[in-house]
């Protein structure tokens, strides 16, 4: 079987030690894996395969030799080591938003649009965690009749402050639970145990966040449907894993909640939890640590012509990051484009 070199870019990370777990757990063909890090973090041991691998720094020169980047770093590194890494010759998946908005590169959900992929020129974005979990319900429901409204509010676990966030929800929700005042936020503006935080990230200067602004750039880009009218409200609640999306959807044309439902238990990456008899529904402590996104409460709005509810959750470190980024890895392995772009950048060099 081919294999092939890779390297993860920030691989002491949450969501970068999940990607290097995904490799394996998916059996990704990988002949070399280097795992980069910041140079105060060089040489810190990571069991990959039975193996125990060492960290090395992210340098341009790390990614000679590498088919397959994934970058677990924030806007700035990635800004920076990316096209270091496809000067290099390897195809950079980043998870960063650095690139999600250049129209020159593609923004991909495996499950929605694949396609895309045939024309990146060396770097593809990862969309971010709450748009790949509400995208990969909304496109089953677009191909059944275009969607010309979305209102969603996000509810976003701890998580999305990386290992801090959640070790603050923790220390505060034992602090209260003893009787003593809650430790002082220093990952969230404010308490983040026993709370609701209705904002995330900085604020635009239009009342909407940079995390709102994502859903509605990205949701447009990828569905390739910039006249879709879409709004969000991001809330960080006190939960550790899985981001949850409660979505109004308008449609041109009726489709009932049947028939919406139907076409969710058919979409890859979609698993459809909705008993109203047995009271069973997404819930963010049962997708934790799973790789489907889980659909419920499928309703008619009824206060509108062509209007469906539902609420749907995914675990944003793993769909939302790590394991969006190998899946799309795995459709560059399996498409061949690994080896259409090294023969590119081999003509490219030699013209």
């Amino acid at each position: 079987m081919k294999t092939y070199n890779v390297a993860v870019a920030g691989a002491l990370g949450l969501v970068g030690t999940t990607m290097v777990q995904i490799l394996e757990e998916y059996g990704f063909p990988v002949g070399e894996l280097r795992l980069l890090e910041q140079k105060d973090l060089v040489g810190a041991p990571v069991r990959f395969t039975g193996q125990t691998l060492l960290t090395a720094e992210a340098t341009e020169a790390a990614f000679k030799g590498i088919d397959i980047a994934l970058f677990a770093t924030n806007e700035d590194v990635s800004a920076d080591l990316v096209p270091k890494a496809v000067r290099q010759g390897a195809i950079a998946i980043d998870n960063s938003r650095a690139y999600r908005l250049d129209p020159k590169v593609p923004l991909v959900v495996p499950e929605v649009n694949p396609e895309d992929l045939k024309w990146h020129t060396g770097i593809i974005a990862n969309p971010n965690c709450t748009s790949i979990g509400t995208i990969v319900v909304l496109k089953p429901i677009y191909d059944l009749s275009r969607i010309t409204r979305l209102v969603a509010s996000t509810y976003q676990s701890t998580s999305g402050g990386a290992v801090r966030g959640m070790l603050e929800l923790k220390k505060q929700a034992m602090d209260v639970a003893a009787g003593f005042p809650a430790t002082p936020p220093t990952v969230f503006r404010y308490q983040v145990a026993f709370n609701l935080i209705p904002f995330i990230d900085v604020f635009e200067g239009d009342g909407y966040t940079r995390e709102e602004w994502k859903m509605i750039n990205e949701t447009h880009k990828m569905l390739h449907d910039p006249d879709i009218r879409i709004t969000d409200t991001a809330v960080r609640v006190p939960t550790l894993i899985s981001h949850a999306v409660s979505c109004n959807i308008e449609t041109v044309s009726k489709v009932t909640a049947d028939q919406a439902r139907a076409a969710l238990s058919r979409a890859p990456g979609v698993k459809v939890v909705d008993d109203v008899e047995r009271l069973e529904f997404p819930q963010p402590i049962q997708v934790a640590g799973g790789n489907l996104t889980h659909v419920g409460r499928i309703r008619e709005d009824f206060s509108i012509a062509n209007g469906l509810n539902l609420f749907l959750v995914s675990d944003n470190v793993r769909k939302g990051a790590a394991q969006n980024a190998v899946q799309i890895a795995q459709v560059l392995v399996a498409e061949g484009y690994v080896e259409e772009w090294q023969k590119r950048k081999r003509e490219i060099v030699s013209a």
